[in-house]
């Protein structure tokens, strides 16, 4: 086993073959396989991404984003101390750009359209996204509101109406306060989204539908410099699909 391996030994026996067969190509190249994306690492091995990210899983990962966590968090402390920020974030934006989902881009941009009322909401960093998000919207004269206050949010369930549209906004979707909002509208017939920087986090396999970027986790000086501009990307790349879709 190489020393990547060895840290899942344990976990070998709860795998597929075809699982197996992808981990043991990730011990065997990881250099390589710290470059790719979830769906280059399919293709390599002739899967599919469920496999890959079901992989993850049993391997007792929170999804594939962490296991490339693991795999780069070396180079990649190494590379912030001595390579210039702007190749490293130039690099991480290419690779978040293949993860990007066009027909969940689609999906959501009707959602948004044909929803009476969108309420945005984030906590924290991303608070600043979905004031962002929701006066994108605003101008269009779609009737949207943002929260980010903690009582506010526990009162959506019943705040919220058949006809709404509930995004919520979180880099890591990890977030317990957004995940146990979206666990209790997940109970009513309301429409619920999310926007992340990881495919696979529990907020997004929560809403019904999930707009994200796989980026990867990055610290410094015990610092989270995990990049969360990628979120406003997204918005805006959603926001101009809904404008094509306004003007249709």
């Amino acid at each position: 086993m190489g020393k990547f391996l060895d840290q899942f030994a344990n976990s070998l026996a709860n795998l597929t073959p075809t699982e197996k067969q992808v981990l043991y190509y990730i011990d065997q190249h990881t250099d390589e396989a710290s470059g790719l994306s979830l769906t280059e690492i399919a293709k390599v091995n002739n899967v599919s991404t469920t496999t890959v990210v079901r992989m993850s899983h049993k391997l007792g990962l929170d999804g594939f984003s962490e296991l490339k966590y693991l795999l780069r968090k070396k180079d990649y402390t190494n590379a912030l101390l001595n390579s210039s920020p702007i190749e490293l974030y130039k690099e991480e934006f290419i690779t978040a750009f293949d993860t990007i989902q066009p027909h969940e881009l689609e999906r959501l941009s009707e959602k948004i359209y044909r929803a009476k009322r969108v309420i945005v909401v984030g906590v924290g960093l991303s608070k600043m996204m979905a004031e962002y998000f929701s006066k994108l919207l605003m101008q269009t004269n779609k009737q949207t509101h943002y929260t980010y206050e903690s009582h506010m949010i526990d009162l959506l369930p019943n705040m919220v109406k058949p006809e709404d549209l509930v995004f919520f906004i979180s880099s890591s979707g990890e977030t317990k306060t957004l995940i146990q909002a979206a666990e209790k509208l997940s109970f009513l017939v309301v429409d619920t989204a999310a926007i992340t920087n990881s495919a696979d986090s529990s907020l997004g396999r929560t809403v019904k539908a999930n707009l994200s970027m796989t980026v990867e986790k990055a610290a410094l000086a015990g610092y989270d410099i995990t990049a969360r501009s990628t979120l406003m990307l997204l918005i805006d790349l959603l926001f101009a699909d809904y404008l094509k879709k306004s003007e249709q």
